[in-house]
């Protein structure tokens, strides 16, 4: 069972998603995301210059297999590889793009 903190941030992200989200596919799986170019003072720059993009996405929406270091997504046509995968104890995973 969830914990309130948990449910009001995956309600946040649900909210965020219907705005701001976009489908990216992996493999021959889609799923909805949220892309947003990291900062140049971001900390999980550092020594990876090439991470330009975290994409939040819901854990339980996640293909099986799921996406890890090297895989490569695709939204709108374009293609990025996914070069870190954070998972959250709120039931989010950040991929960072390259």
């Amino acid at each position: 069972m969830s914990t309130l903190a948990q449910e009001a941030f995956a309600e946040g992200f649900a909210a965020l998603a219907d705005v701001h989200g976009s489908t990216w596919t992996f493999g021959a799986s889609s799923f909805a995301g949220v892309a947003s170019p990291l900062q140049p003072d971001d900390p999980r720059l550092n020594g990876a210059p090439d991470r330009l993009i975290a994409l939040t996405v819901k854990t339980s929406a996640l293909p099986v297999p799921r996406p890890v270091r090297g895989s490569d997504l695709v939204q709108g046509g374009v293609h990025y590889r996914v070069t870190r995968v954070d998972p959250e104890v709120t039931g989010l995973t950040v991929l960072l793009l390259a």
